[in-house]
């Protein structure tokens, strides 16, 4: 999905913070968490709504079922239905570019809203594999070769899986240093080793700044949902209301590669 010179390494969240801090952990601390997304191939568009826990409490997000959810864009308005507890779906709605799409959400009482512009999409153009250097050994990693837009302002999300696992790394791009130039993005991750044989499939989501934002944000902190309390800090959300996630509205772009 998640903030490069000509070749240009997004292996964001390799830090670990080292000051000690104190958190006051109050029960019943809950917050309402949305993650929304709607893009342009065709199939589910998926709005999921849950519920952060208490810090004594299992690792287990609760969903949150009967809310009311909607998205406006310039077609239409489109309503999202409850299929299984806190996943809503629609099955109509596209993303468009250079298109507004507006969430709202009301749920006993309150209503959250967000919009997300879908930016102009950017060409994937195609992956390669590198090797780097790390202390004394070569590791695989892969990359993503394109070329950044040079009229518009660009951001990025990339997510990648490996023999269909999704690696935990978060991976943004923008284009303040690289406007117009063809980019070789390295996706280095420390999460699953590669090894020959194995497929690699990689997803470009060109998002729009509050998506990036927030992407970016939870990468710094080295969390991986927008549930995890371990973070010192929310990352930055567009959801209005009280609510933690986002909504991102953006186009999406897969390709595939086999490690040799």
């Amino acid at each position: 999905m998640h903030k490069y010179l000509a070749i240009l390494i997004c292996a964001l969240g390799l830090t670990a913070c080292q000051k000690v801090i104190n958190v006051d952990i109050k029960a019943n601390n809950t917050q309402l968490v949305i993650e929304g997304n709607v893009n342009n191939i065709a199939g589910q568009q998926v709005i999921s709504i849950t519920r952060t826990i208490d810090y004594a409490q299992t690792n287990v997000y609760p969903p949150v079922s009967g809310a009311t959810v909607t998205v406006a864009n310039s077609v239409a308005t489109y309503t999202f239905r409850e299929t299984s507890p806190g996943q809503y779906v629609n099955s109509t709605i596209r993303a468009r570019q250079n298109q507004d799409n507006t969430l709202k959400i009301v749920l006993d009482g309150k209503t959250y809203t967000a919009q997300s512009t879908v930016p102009v999409q950017v060409a994937l153009d195609s992956l390669g594999v590198n090797l780097v250097t790390i202390g004394t050994r070569e590791v695989k990693t892969v990359s993503v070769y394109y070329r950044d837009a040079v009229d518009f302002v660009n951001q990025y999300r990339f997510i990648m899986y490996v023999n269909g696992t999704q690696v935990k790394q978060i991976f943004t791009a923008d284009d303040n240093n690289s406007n117009g130039k063809t980019i070789n993005s390295l996706l280095y991750q420390t999460d699953i080793t590669l090894k020959t044989g194995d497929k690699i499939d990689v997803e470009m989501q060109c998002v729009d700044a509050g998506v990036y934002n927030y992407w970016y944000s939870l990468s710094r902190q080295g969390g991986n949902t927008p549930n995890s309390p371990a973070t010192p800090s929310n990352p930055i959300t567009n959801i209005k209301g009280g609510a933690l996630g986002y909504f991102s509205a953006h186009t999406i772009q897969r390709k595939s590669i086999v490690i040799l």
